[in-house]
Formats: C-alpha cells, sequence, structure tokens
C-alpha cells in the first residue's frame, strides 16, 4: 500500500491523473486492479487528514503514512483534522473496498498474485 500511497501522492504533484498512473506501477507487481481502490482511499485520506497526504522517504515512515496503515490494518487513530460522520464513513468503507480488492488480487496462503487470463470474450477470468 506504501507503493501505491507515494506514487499516488507523486502523481497529484506532477498533476497527471492518479489512477493512470497508479496502474502502471501496480501492474508491475501484478496489481493494477488495485489503482481505483487506491485512489479513492487516497482521496478520502486526504479529507479525513485535512491536509495533503504527506510521504515518508525511503524506509522512512511519516506520520500520515503510519496513521494509514494504522486505520488498513485495523487500528484506530486519533484523526488530527475532525470530519464529518459521513467522511468518515465513506473511508470505512473505502477501506473495506480494499481490503476485498487485496482478497481478490493476492493468494491468501502465498502472497503471491493471482494469475489472471484475458478469456477471448474480453473479460477477466479468475
Amino acid at each position: 500500500m506504501l507503493i501505491a500511497a507515494r506514487q499516488w501522492r507523486r502523481a497529484r504533484h506532477l498533476h497527471i491523473p492518479a489512477q493512470p498512473h497508479l496502474y502502471r506501477k501496480l501492474a508491475r507487481h501484478g496489481c493494477g486492479q488495485l489503482a481505483p481502490a487506491c485512489d479513492s482511499l487516497m482521496r478520502l485520506s486526504e479529507l479525513v487528514l485535512g491536509h495533503p497526504f504527506r510521504c515518508g522517504t525511503g524506509l522512512a515512515l511519516s506520520e500520515d503514512e503510519w496513521r494509514l496503515l494504522d486505520m488498513i490494518e485495523g487500528r484506530e487513530r486519533q484523526l488530527v483534522h475532525e470530519c464529518s460522520v459521513a467522511l468518515a464513513s465513506a473511508f470505512r468503507h473505502a477501506i473495506r473496498s480494499l481490503h476485498i480488492m487485496l482478497d481478490m488480487a493476492f493468494n491468501i496462503d502465498s502472497g503471491e498474485p493471482v494469475k489472471r487470463a484475458v478469456a477471448s470474450t474480453g473479460l477477466i477470468a479468475a
């Protein structure tokens, strides 16, 4: 998720569309389909945080990255910004959506991306 968060922030900083940028970066790891869920979560996280998402560098995580990871992993943290109940609810749903997409993208036992094949109809099959 940190790769996605940092790439999303980079795209926003460069004023380029975030989802295509995220897709290209995540597809290298076999999980490009996570781009829409990551984009939604990151947009909502900025609203919940009350400021643009701040990224760390290298192995050093920023406070925003720690907070995002804690919330994704179900550890509640005090928000630095008060937000509406509706926004908090939307954020919780975005986290749940990301969990569902992660479950669909990765083999739970091995942690490897699920191999997907493109059917002749153009639809993606599991």
